[in-house]
């Protein structure tokens, strides 16, 4: 089932400050940058041997990461937990009655993202990642 963490997102207002300040926390540059215009956000990683920081910001005033700024400023966006088979752990959470979003319902594949929703982990968005 759960493996661990695999990467987290945190929504920042300033990317480009954002990112000088994580460079001098973390003692590393970032290792890439790119944009999603389609979700109006842009990203910088961080990458680690086992995992990743994400920062991500708003590119325009639509889209999640606006929202999510403009609702509760900066901070933890979302925590990808790696399982080791998505299809299983769905299956396993759906049984335990815990609330999921993206879930495509029981019998039918999983063909995008899914997520346990924020009220089952404290206001936290939990993505489900199989690697």
């Amino acid at each position: 089932m759960f493996k661990g963490v695999d990467h987290v997102v945190i929504a920042v207002k300033d990317l480009d400050a954002a990112v000088g300040r994580y460079e001098t926390i973390f003692g590393t540059p970032v290792s890439e940058r790119r944009e999603a215009p389609a979700a109006g956000m842009k990203m910088a990683f961080f990458r680690f041997p086992e995992s990743f920081v994400e920062l991500v910001s708003n590119i325009d005033d639509k889209g999640p990461i606006a929202k999510r700024l403009a609702d509760k400023g900066e901070g933890v966006h979302l925590v990808a937990m790696h399982v080791d088979d998505l299809e299983r752990t769905v299956a396993e959470l759906r049984g335990k009655g815990v609330r999921l979003v993206g879930d495509p319902g029981e019998g039918n594949p999983i063909k995008g993202q899914v997520f346990v929703h924020p009220s089952e982990t404290g206001g936290v968005l939990t993505q489900l990642v199989q690697r």
